[in-house]
């Protein structure tokens, strides 16, 4: 594997990429989003096991987004099948492994939650902040589940960073699994600072939302159509934010390794 060493500005320029590739087919990256959030509510319904079928299958849903963004280079119309085709192209053995990779996401998102209830204020304290709260304001005032949101962020972070290659690497680059999140692992490291500048840059763009939602509460008399509008306006940066993925990735790698067939980069 040729891994491409990219200079920190490049994390910005992976959320203009984002941005754009979602600005030419909105309703195509917004749909998706809904489909899988869908999806996720009925799964969490399930007692123990959806919630960690939910978990599982992120790394397809990842995967489904980068094919997306792939196909609006290509001038291509977005369709839910993206969502699905990580399982059906391939070999059979293509399936085991993507199980083996919900799996170790699956391990990694448990230890995830022990560590942080190990060190955070832990479980039980969460849960009596949260049913004594009179109103939403009132959980994230509460310094326990500030620390609680911190602790989990922080762990969640790392672990991220470890599988945040490893679809396109299992699907493109055709690698088992543990192949897969060493060099995940080490293009990540080898890129922080690009990965740094997409993380606050992100975190910039959510933050100025929220202070637009408190803007528009305050001017506008309709409550429900400013949340609407908010609403709407989160979904589209999340499914931009997804979109962003497929160019940090091809980003970090020479194309013949990480995708067979045609790719256009963003660093060339």
């Amino acid at each position: 594997m040729k891994l491409r060493i990219m200079p920190p500005r490049m994390g910005l320029t992976w959320i203009g990429h984002g941005l754009r590739a979602c600005i030419r087919q909105p309703l195509g990256f917004v749909g998706l989003l809904g489909l899988v959030a869908m999806a996720a509510l009925l799964l969490i319904g399930i007692p123990v096991i959806g919630p960690l079928a939910v978990v599982a299958l992120m790394p397809i849903v990842w995967m489904g987004f980068m094919l997306a963004s792939r196909r609006v280079l290509s001038d291509q119309r977005v369709t839910p099948g993206v969502l699905i085709e990580p399982l059906k192209d391939g070999p059979p053995t293509m399936r085991a492994t993507w199980a083996k990779l919900g799996g170790a996401y699956v391990l990694g998102t448990l230890l995830v939650m022990q560590l942080a209830d190990a060190f955070g204020p832990g479980s039980e304290a969460l849960a009596t902040a949260l049913e004594s709260a009179k109103q939403a304001s009132d959980v994230f005032d509460n310094p326990e589940v500030r620390a609680d949101l911190l602790w989990r962020m922080g762990l969640t972070l790392p672990l991220s960073l470890v599988f945040w290659h490893t679809p396109a690497l299992v699907y493109w680059g055709k690698l088992p699994v543990l192949k897969a999140l060493f060099f995940s692992t080490v293009a990540c490291w080898r890129n922080l600072g690009a990965f740094i500048l997409f993380g606050l840059g992100w975190f910039g763009i959510a933050l100025a939302l929220a202070v637009i939602d408190r803007v528009l509460v305050a001017m506008v008399a309709e409550p429900m159509l400013v949340n609407a509008v908010v609403t709407m306006a989160a979904m589209w940066l999340a499914s931009a934010f997804y979109a962003s993925l497929y160019f940090t990735v091809v980003d970090c790698f020479e194309p013949q390794d990480i995708d067979p067939t045609e790719v256009k980069t963003t660093a060339e």
